[in-house]
């Protein structure tokens, strides 16, 4: 939710060509790694900001390890089930490797029930943070209205703006603090992902939802959504110059949302594996090509990279604020 410390990586490949990428990562090969295709899991369905993130990933991953990646979807339970399958059920060989977010540990904090923990999951390697940007369909009844007349909207007339949220995430967290803040009160209208959302956000079913770039930048070109606000620390000169912050027109500085991404794979895959599938996805991490194809998503990647190591520092950082809001919140038991 905060944003990333700016770290070098323990590879960190700057200005390198593809092929000295590519020797970079064969020097760490295991003679015996891989031999099958390697699944990159998501628990999400088709279609959202995760999936398109892995999806961009393994084709480019591909190039470095010499064998097919496929993406695996694992959706329902906004998340649940493809958590529970990657912290206690899939093999460590290194043939499974989580597309995850900081869904993880909420829902270890919330709703693993004791039956895993996040640490069941070593991470891997950072990817990057998507800011979370709140979205109407521009023929919906919120079309012409601005953040913060929607957020009066909820304080005047509460539960009539319909939101459609992921529960259990940080976007149904993100308008619990709106509603902490302000004391307007939306109706949350739950789904499995951050496509059914915007299906249904499309469809006139909900009013405006919170959505990642890479979920709606398509519907964003063909004018059919357009963004009211970014939930992020400031303005982003780059791709919106012209689209205001939550903070910045509500007077804060803590509606901050973003969807912090890394690989992880099941604890207790062998050394010589995991080092070299963090040095092929640092190597992807790097490459003009998969830069140029990431581009598309409207997304920023690149900047910031950070080794196993470093990633999981982040991650407890990022735990550690989510457990105190959580407990602030009520939403977790002392």
């Amino acid at each position: 939710m905060a944003g990333v410390v700016l770290i070098t990586i323990f590879f960190h490949f700057p200005a390198l060509a593809q092929t000295d990428l590519k020797a970079k990562v064969n020097s760490l090969k295991p003679k015996d790694f891989p031999t099958q295709p390697i699944e990159f899991v998501v628990v999400y369905s088709p279609g959202g900001g995760m999936d398109v993130t892995a999806r961009i990933l393994a084709k480019h991953v591909e190039k470095y390890i010499n064998s097919q990646v496929i993406v695996i979807n694992k959706g329902g339970g906004a998340g649940l089930i493809g958590h529970t399958y990657l912290a206690s059920m899939a093999k460590n060989d290194g043939y499974t490797v989580g597309i995850l977010n900081d869904a993880l540990w909420l829902d270890s904090l919330l709703r693993a029930k004791g039956q895993w923990n996040y640490k069941d999951l070593e991470p891997l390697i950072y990817i990057h943070d998507d800011p979370r940007t709140l979205v109407v369909s521009t023929t919906g009844k919120l079309k012409d209205k601005s953040i913060k007349e929607v957020i009066d909207l909820g304080m005047k007339q509460p539960k009539t703006i319909k939101a459609g949220v992921v529960m259990a995430t940080s976007g149904e967290y993100l308008l619990d603090r709106f509603e902490m803040a302000f004391g307007a009160k939306f109706l949350k209208v739950p789904f499995q992902g951050g496509a059914p959302s915007l299906i249904a956000l499309l469809g006139g079913h909900t009013d405006f939802s919170p959505q990642y770039i890479g979920e709606f930048k398509p519907h964003l070109e063909a004018g059919k959504v357009k963004i009211i606000a970014l939930c992020v620390e400031e303005r982003d000169e780059k791709f919106f110059p012209n689209i205001p912050t939550v903070n910045e027109v509500m007077g804060r500085n803590d509606l901050i949302s973003h969807s912090w991404r890394f690989a992880a794979v099941p604890k207790g895959v062998p050394r010589d594996r995991f080092r070299y599938l963090e040095a092929a996805i640092d190597a992807t991490l790097h490459d003009p090509e998969f830069i140029k194809d990431f581009a598309i998503t409207g997304a920023p990647i690149g900047g910031k990279f950070m080794n196993a190591q470093q990633t999981a520092a982040e991650i407890e950082k990022y735990f550690k604020m989510d457990r105190t809001f959580l407990l602030q919140t009520g939403r977790l038991a002392p």
